[in-house]
């Protein structure tokens, strides 16, 4: 699994989660891993109970998992993403810049998720975090100051903190 295979079936089927899920499910079988119909009821639960927030934290996420919730359809209204302590890093980091979904981002903590400079690179290209108020980035791999960095892109206009120690 990787992040072009899940790209490819999420166009393919238009966008069709079940086909999507299935075919994910098929791939991974036999691999010690959730399947992804499990991860996407999970999904869909949290966001039946808030629109607006996703709470996964300590729940092993992988960048493929990160790279499914950035094309996850019933996220367009989350405000609020939570994937401290998982293992996302930056290919995950940067499906999340890249997502055509999640664009209203105003909170999102990513503490604990092996992140480097890459990762942080396409955040700070990405025209999707124009909301972005709050990022919790402690505990990664990251150096220098990555407010004063992300504000001088001028495309964070809102962004009031980022945690770094």
């Amino acid at each position: 699994m990787n992040k072009e295979l899940i790209l490819d079936l999420f166009y393919s089927t238009d966008g069709n989660l079940d086909e999507i899920n299935a075919a994910i499910d098929e791939k991974l079988k036999g691999i010690l891993t959730r399947k992804i119909t499990l991860f996407d009821k999970y999904i869909q639960s949290r966001i039946e109970m808030n629109p607006r927030a996703l709470k996964m934290a300590n729940m092993n996420v992988t960048p493929e998992e990160a790279v499914y919730i950035s094309l996850h359809p019933s996220l367009s209204q989350l405000e609020f993403l939570d994937l401290r302590k998982n293992a996302i890093g930056d290919e995950g980091l940067q499906a999340l810049a890249g997502s055509p979904v999640i664009k209203s981002l105003k909170v999102m903590d990513l503490r604990n998720n092996g992140l480097t400079r890459n990762g942080m690179l396409a955040v700070a290209e990405s025209e999707n975090f124009q909301f972005l108020e709050i990022m919790d980035l402690r505990t990664n791999q990251l150096g220098g100051n990555w407010q004063e960095k992300l504000v001088k892109t001028g495309r964070f206009n809102r962004l009031k903190e980022v945690r770094m120690r």
